[in-house]
């Protein structure tokens, strides 16, 4: 499917790098990859990952180098703010998951090392009451970050305290052991058979995580006890990411080495039917019927729905972008353009969606002008607000 698309660019609106320019400022006589980007809800900031194992922390207003951040000693494979804004998410080839302040760029601690090698991916609930990552150790972990961050910043504040007045070493002994406690995982479970490459929490179903897995398999959990809902299959290969319809959560969007962008319906599989416990008791699952897009020549990285769910965004090793009316009915290729010199690693819309980012190991991350008759408006969020109320 995913035939008769305009082929119309979308303008590209501005970029941001960390390459070095050389002395005539023509090209660049350094290129650093840029693995992964993310940006706040407030759409003033936007985080890269590149290949000196740094996050860059970049304004969005000036487009002006805010902070870097340095710790990773390895790949940082993704990035994820929370959804009040407030923390910024990194994962990482070293093995540990690090949580940052937003506002100073200043580290607020690393999650105690439970993966047993690499952190490919991360995702935050919507409510922010959870943070779920996924590694080459095949296991999902959940624990409660914010909660493990508040904990870690009243443990420097009593330290403080204690180097200061001897008298409150004690309480500081005492509120470390609460938050070395609060730290751990909530929960962990093996989830697939190899490394798990991408999460995704469902918008309007805070328990719901998708999840993918190198060997060719998405699941479907309940991220609060861990039980499987069902595991699907279609893709040939590894699965490179899944992701979750914000305005409908039985929709999900995968993306994969085969090339292929794919959709899939669950209402077609009721968590309490024979389909769905067949999915369970299989080691890849069962293959749903589901629409397969093509067009890509070259392994899908990213698949990214708009905030509306309206659309839905491909980026590929072919160096192209995909849009797509991501319908059930009828899915169709709204829009295709070559926009990176080298593979894209990752995508991320905004809010309002006037842009959705690409960013690329040709070190670059570019913003595209969406067309407006797709920007999400503030009449538009009281709608979809007022109709969430209602359902």
């Amino acid at each position: 499917m995913g035939s008769g698309a305009s082929s119309r660019v979308w303008n590209r609106k501005f970029h941001i790098t960390s390459n070095v320019p050389n002395a005539e400022g023509d090209s660049y006589q350094q290129i650093f990859p840029v693995w992964a980007i993310a940006v706040t809800k407030n759409q003033r900031q936007l985080a890269t990952a590149t290949s000196d194992n740094r996050i860059s922390l970049w304004c969005l207003v000036t487009f002006q180098l805010l902070a870097p951040l340095i710790g990773h000693a390895d790949t940082i494979w993704k990035l994820a703010y929370s959804p009040d804004d407030s923390l910024l998410t990194s994962t990482s080839a070293d093995g540990t998951v690090r949580l940052w302040e937003v506002v100073t760029g200043l580290p607020v601690m690393i999650l105690p090392r439970n993966h047993a090698n690499w952190v490919w991916s991360l995702a935050w609930s919507p409510d922010g009451q959870r943070l779920a990552t996924g590694g080459s150790d095949a296991r999902i972990l959940v624990w409660d970050a914010a909660e493990a961050a508040e904990a870690a910043q009243r443990v420097r504040e009593m330290q403080m305290r204690a180097s200061q007045d001897p008298s409150w070493a004690q309480a500081a002994v005492e509120e470390a052991e609460k938050a070395s406690q609060l730290s751990q995982p909530l929960s962990f479970w093996q989830g697939h058979e190899k490394s798990i490459t991408d999460l995704d929490f469902a918008a309007s179903e805070s328990r719901m995580l998708v999840s993918c897995g190198a060997e060719g398999s998405i699941a479907v959990w309940d991220s609060d006890t861990g039980h499987l809902d069902c595991r699907l299959m279609g893709h040939i290969g590894q699965v490179n990411s899944v992701v979750a319809c914000p305005s409908n959560s039985e929709l999900l969007a995968s993306g994969g080495e085969d090339n292929t962008v794919r959709l899939w319906d669950l209402r077609d599989i009721e968590p309490s039917s024979q389909l769905a416990r067949q999915s369970r008791e299989k080691t890849m699952g069962v293959n749903l019927a589901h629409f397969t897009l093509k067009g890509h020549n070259g392994g899908v990285a990213s698949v990214k729905f708009s905030g509306d769910g309206k659309l839905l965004a491909s980026a590929s090793k072919d160096c192209d972008i995909r849009v797509w009316i991501p319908s059930l009915f009828n899915p169709m290729l709204l829009a295709k353009f070559n926009a990176h010199e080298a593979w894209i690693r990752d995508l991320a819309w905004t809010v309002d969606q006037k842009f959705l980012f690409s960013a690329s190991t040709d070190g670059m991350v570019f913003a595209w002008e969406v067309p407006s008759k797709y920007h999400y408006t503030a009449q538009d969020a009281r709608r979809a607000a007022a109709s969430k109320r209602k359902s």
